[in-house]
C-alpha cells in the first residue's frame, strides 16, 4: 500500500509541476540538421543555432581550393513569440 500511494503521489507532483507548452514546431528542411543552442533573446524572440550536412557538396571553393568543412554548414534561425520564421542565416 505504501508503493502504491508513493507512485501516486509522485505521479501528481509531476502533473501539477509540468510545463506548459507555449507552441511547437517541426521546421522542414531537406538536409540532415543539428540543433546545438537555443537562446532567448532581449525582445522575446528565439535563436535557434546548429550545422547541417548539405546534400549538394561542392568539392572546392570559388577560389579552386579544396573545401575543410565536407558539406557542413552552420546556420542561425530566429523565431518570433509564436514560432513563425524571421529570419535564417547559414555560414
Amino acid at each position: 500500500m505504501k508503493k502504491i500511494s508513493t507512485t501516486l503521489l509522485l505521479l501528481s507532483s509531476a502533473v501539477l509541476f509540468s510545463q506548459k507548452v507555449s507552441w511547437q514546431k517541426n521546421i522542414e528542411s531537406n538536409t540532415q540538421d543539428f540543433l546545438s543552442g537555443l537562446a532567448i533573446t532581449i525582445d522575446g524572440q528565439y535563436l535557434v543555432s546548429g550545422s547541417s550536412i548539405q546534400n549538394n557538396q561542392n568539392p572546392s571553393t570559388n577560389n579552386g581550393q579544396p573545401s575543410t568543412n565536407q558539406g557542413y554548414d552552420y546556420y542561425i534561425l530566429k523565431l518570433d513569440q509564436q514560432g513563425q520564421n524571421v529570419w535564417e542565416k547559414y555560414f
